[in-house]
């Protein structure tokens, strides 16, 4: 009984671990993205976090008005690594890629008209070990 006891203690202890470790990496990479996320623009209030592993890719779709400029962030734990985020059409039409502007960590678009669109994130760094990516999207007003 007291053994029983004793490893469900250290399976909770265990647990609540593992969440504070995921809290912490969260917050690490709201920190890393916030840097280019610069105040003129308004979050849309999504977030888009993923677990991610190495040579694994991960997909977010999300609306895009038309008339608005909008600003997407992608980072993941690893400071320098390169993030490659691609964004699509719903027929998979590459619309932009920033692997044509040396990976940089955001872009800023502006849309004539409402499309609806699959963000594609990928992680190029040797370094990387399973960990999340995040996007942060916002809009001028």
């Amino acid at each position: 009984m007291k053994r029983a006891l004793i490893i469900a203690i250290g399976t909770v202890a265990f647990l609540i671990g593992l969440s504070n470790s995921s809290l912490a990496q969260q917050h690490q990479l709201q920190h890393i993205c916030s840097l280019y996320f610069s105040p003129e623009y308004i979050t849309d209030g999504q977030e888009y976090l993923a677990q991610l592993k190495p040579d694994q890719k991960v997909e977010f779709r999300t609306t895009f008005f038309g008339e608005n400029t909008y600003r997407i962030v992608a980072c993941t734990n690893i400071r320098r690594s390169d993030v490659v985020f691609s964004v699509y059409d719903t027929e998979k039409n590459l619309l932009f890629t920033n692997t044509n502007y040396n990976n940089s960590p955001y872009w800023d678009f502006r849309f004539s008209s409402t499309v609806t669109c699959i963000i594609q994130v990928d992680v190029k760094n040797q370094k990387f070990d399973p960990g999340y990516v995040m996007l942060l999207i916002g809009y001028k007003p």
